[in-house]
């Protein structure tokens, strides 16, 4: 056939009935040299420059002739701009024509392109057939990470689903965040059809400690297509280094073609593997890597002292277990060490089951989380819901977060109610009820329903295998009064947590830890100033100190408050405003610290003391 024309314009018809949302008209028509036969309809869909769907229309011809020029009319809720568009055409259902274009800035202004047949452009064949009507290629706009552009992705993927006789093994290095993200919502999802079932993500460092036994990822080698594999930073010893040669050898086997292993990985790290592994090395090239940069482009500035020059927000650090989230925490360092305790009897008994050598059956782990408040608590139990869940114990992983106001009702029977409602929606997961004592509070008041709680607890807690954990928390001493408080109660909680307050060491960390994700920076005497706070507060801390709540609200209400003090009524240099909004002077910390005795000073209640007063 001979070209066959595609022109738009952008226009605005009156007469198309369209949504309030959608009065951005694009007109396209498509023009043939001779009236085409045997077609039962054609449409057109419009696709922004990084592929994204931005409108389309639909014509079916009225008799079986169909005219030589067709008209659509393609609504969008977006202006239409003069960036690149790519327009495809389908014939009865499947894509025939392809061609990009730029609109005239002009309203009613032809701009005309031939189209090409799609064969001709196989990385759009490929988009248009095998990605876009996937429900999980909408995951490449996720605004919460910064893939690589999409028309790399595109391309790398039609390469390699085309390559033969290679390796099929692929790489991601970059940002540990972006690199995870990349791994299981694109290329995982891209190989399995995004069925997780088919799925399975562990790290290089669970399987060097020996928390992944080498039985189990061969069971789920022969079980899964993909095995997304997170590449952490190891201590390269010569017994890490033959487990990795070992794997890498399996894998690297001309007949190993499932499951598909994905690494990914930070540069660094993954340079260190490829040095002590030349196995695993030699299974990537060009054609099966991808790397993601975060973009760290700012407009030149000026400053006065470079010392002072604050970096640039980091991408907060995601691991694939929980067990590495829990080690990231500041301090805990007990906790820490009796939760992998827990953790691995946990998998023993679970191995012992599944060998027929324990048959009681019984797969309870409710747990008690004792210590002050604001020490991590809410923190560590959504990780355990995750880490259980991951060790193949709990079936979801969610935690549900309640307390006493949200479960005790005002009437007779409300109370039970509640608490059914929120056992349900923890199955699967952790029922995390905070500051669990209150709920005896009554005493022996007949009208206080907090007893109900209790009651309609324990027959979750007797379950045998519940698929929950029920996770109590509160002071040690009013727990105590709680357990004493139902004979049923004690020996339902075979797990028990203390959490220490943090040391003085340890909340400066995370008072730091605080500023840097703020992109704030202290010159050495506030530094030296804000140390100094934080141990006299320590030294006199009582029952009501807030722990990390403390240190929050006097970064958040303290020190950040008499900085936008002093910098929006004072002077504004014409230079330097970078580092006049990131500085934080030893000035600020000591009026925060004098706001911090005022407010001590009112002799209020102690629970209100963990905070500042606006």
């Amino acid at each position: 056939m001979e070209n066959i024309i595609l022109r738009a314009m952008r226009t605005f018809d009156e007469s198309v009935c369209a949504p309030e949302y959608a009065r951005n008209q694009l007109a396209i028509e498509i023009i043939f040299p001779e009236a085409p036969v045997f077609i039962n309809e054609l449409a057109v869909r419009v696709y922004s420059e990084d592929y994204q769907l931005i409108g389309a229309d639909v014509y079916s011809p009225s008799s079986r002739k169909t005219p030589r020029k067709v008209r659509f009319i393609v609504l969008s809720d977006t202006f239409w701009d003069e960036n690149l568009y790519h327009i495809f055409v389908f014939q009865n259902g499947l894509p025939k024509w392809t061609v990009s274009l730029s609109p005239s800035p002009s309203y009613e202004v032809w701009k005309k392109e031939k189209l090409d047949e799609l064969e001709s452009h196989p990385d759009k064949k490929f988009f248009i057939e095998r990605l876009c009507p996937t429900d999980w290629w909408q995951n490449m706009y996720s605004e919460q990470f910064q893939f690589p552009s999409v028309e790399k992705v595109i391309g790398k993927l039609y390469s390699y689903s085309e390559a033969e006789g290679v390796c099929p093994h692929l790489l991601v290095t970059g940002n540990n965040l972006m690199t995870k993200a990349f791994s299981c919502f694109i290329l995982a999802a891209y190989l399995t059809g995004n069925d997780k079932s088919k799925q399975a993500v562990f790290s290089l460092g669970e399987l060097v400690s020996g928390n992944l036994q080498w039985s189990e990822l061969t069971e789920h080698i022969r079980q899964k297509q993909v095995i997304v594999m997170n590449v952490p930073q190891l201590e390269y010893s010569a017994s890490t280094v033959n487990l990795l040669s070992m794997l890498g050898g399996i894998l690297s086997k001309e007949d190993f073609s499932r499951p598909v292993f994905i690494f990914h990985g930070t540069e660094e790290h993954v340079n260190q593997l490829f040095q002590e592994c030349e196995a695993i090395a030699g299974m990537f090239a060009e054609y099966n890597t991808f790397r993601i940069s975060l973009s760290t482009e700012m407009p030149p500035i000026t400053l006065n002292d470079t010392e002072f020059q604050p970096a640039l927000r980091e991408t907060p650090f995601a691991e694939f277990s929980a067990e590495e989230e829990l080690q990231q925490m500041v301090g805990l360092k007990q906790l820490k060490e009796d939760i992998q305790e827990a953790r691995m009897m946990s998998l023993f008994l679970k191995e012992r089951r599944e060998l027929n050598l324990d048959l009681c059956g019984d797969s309870r782990y409710h747990m008690l989380f004792l210590g002050n408040p604001r020490t991590g608590k809410t923190t560590v139990a959504r990780l355990v819901g995750k880490m259980y869940h991951q060790m193949g114990l709990l079936s979801k992983g969610h935690t549900v977060e309640t307390c006493r106001t949200n479960l005790v009702g005002e009437y007779l029977g409300h109370t039970e109610k509640n608490t059914k409602e929120a056992i349900e929606e923890a199955r699967g997961g952790v029922l995390f009820i905070d500051e669990a004592y209150t709920l005896i509070e009554g005493g022996s008041d007949t009208k206080d329903y907090g007893k109900e709680v209790i009651n309609a607890l324990l027959t979750v807690l007797s379950e045998p295998n519940p698929d929950m954990i029920v996770i109590l928390t509160g002071y040690e001493d009013k727990m105590k009064k709680l357990l004493k408080s139902n004979p049923g109660l004690k020996d339902r909680f075979p797990l028990r947590f203390h959490f220490e307050d943090y040391t003085a060491d340890e909340l400066s960390e995370i008072a730091h830890r605080i500023l840097k994700s703020r992109n704030f920076v202290l010159t050495p005497e506030a530094n030296l100033r804000l140390n100094r706070l934080i141990e006299k507060e320590a030294r006199q801390r009582n029952e009501y100190f807030g722990n990390g709540r403390w240190v929050h609200n006097l970064i958040e209400h303290g020190l950040i408050k008499s900085m936008a003090r002093r910098v929006m009524s004072g002077p504004r240099p014409e230079t330097a405003q970078l580092q006049l909004f990131s500085t934080i002077e030893a000035c600020d910390v000591e009026e925060a610290e004098a706001k911090l005795l005022r407010t001590a000073d009112l002799k209020i209640t102690p629970p209100c003391r963990i905070g500042f007063r606006a």
